[in-house]
């Protein structure tokens, strides 16, 4: 017997070891032990409202109306009486598992793992050395070693369910830190793949070369400016239109025309379009725009809207003051 005891006791002592080594590694987990208790315990409170709670509820309402009644049918009464106490023990069952599950991230800490798995391998160490010391005593009155043995055996074993137990933990955390994980590196990738391609996509400027607004021009009377495009995001822009569009009563002399729809933003504008193939940065643009002018005096817009491949502005209004 002394053989098994030497092996006992050395089994505890690497037991010792490991437990030593799986609590350094469990406590950068219990943050995550704890979020995950959080949420298995709000799951649980849900599916107990949902699953529990109404039924009861409608099990009681349906006993109160056959109280209100002038006659019971007891049978239905007991049927219902029978339900309701199912459902009472099924709620017992919910308040357990609430409880298991709170209790779960103790299993990484010092006080719900380390302490009761060193104590008891502590104790196994001392009752296997005894066991081990008695053993090789001669004469001995009573066999005292056997059971000293066992008691040391139970400690291991209760150490080694609880060291298991605490392995679940670290499993299912672990797991669900990877996925958690994966999720927040898909997002990250998501996002820097939306800032990528936000940084591909073209975008125009647009600005007067040789004026500024308002522009004052004379009543019945052609004038012109000259307008700047350049790319200022993007690598290139593809076919880029610059629409300049003017209130009825305006024209484009030499150029072709159109006119937006009456239920437009601006109806009845006259448009013309300055169209490029492609614009390649850091290349200036440019267009002189000649318009007449009404004979009527007044402050009018002038709107621009840009597009190419990929970008489509807000339009852009200036001022043209006819006198």
């Amino acid at each position: 017997m002394g053989t098994i005891y030497e092996w006992t006791f050395f089994l505890a002592l690497g037991l010792l070891a490991i437990v030593v080594t799986i609590f350094v590694f469990a406590v950068s987990l219990l943050g995550r032990a704890l979020e995950t208790a959080s949420r298995e315990q709000e799951k649980t409170t849900k599916e107990q409202k949902e699953t529990t709670e109404k039924e009861i509820a409608a099990i009681q309402k349906q006993i109160s109306d056959l109280g209100k009644k002038g006659r019971i049918d007891k049978e239905k009464l007991k049927e219902l009486e029978k339900k309701l106490k199912q459902l009472r023990k099924q709620e017992e069952k919910f308040e357990k598992k609430l409880g298991r599950i709170g209790k779960t991230p103790e299993l990484l800490t010092v006080k719900g793992g380390v302490v009761p798995c060193g104590g008891c391998l502590l104790a196994a160490l001392v009752l296997t050395s005894t066991a081990w010391y008695l053993s090789t005593i001669e004469n001995l009155i009573w066999a005292l070693d056997v059971p000293i043995w066992i008691l040391g055996l139970a400690a291991i074993g209760y150490t080694i369910s609880r060291i298991y137990q605490c392995l679940r933990v670290i499993e299912s955390v672990a797991i669900t830190s990877e996925e958690a994980a994966l999720a927040r590196e898909t997002k990250a990738l998501k996002g820097a793949l939306v800032e990528f391609e936000e940084g591909k996509k073209p975008k125009l400027r647009l600005a007067l070369a040789d004026k500024k607004f308002p522009l004052r021009v004379r009543a019945d009377s052609e004038s012109s400016f000259k307008l700047n495009l350049d790319l200022v995001k993007g690598e290139l822009a593809e076919y880029v239109d610059v629409h300049v569009c003017l209130p009825p009563g305006f024209g484009f002399p030499n150029e072709e025309t159109s006119t937006l729809p009456s239920n437009h933003d601006y109806p009845n504008y006259i448009v013309m379009i300055w169209h490029e193939d492609r614009i390649i940065p850091p290349l200036y643009y440019w267009r002189n725009i000649t318009f007449k002018s009404p004979s009527t005096k007044g402050s009018y817009s002038i709107i621009f809207y840009k597009f190419c491949r990929g970008f489509a502005a807000s339009p852009e209004e200036g001022e043209v003051i006819v006198e």
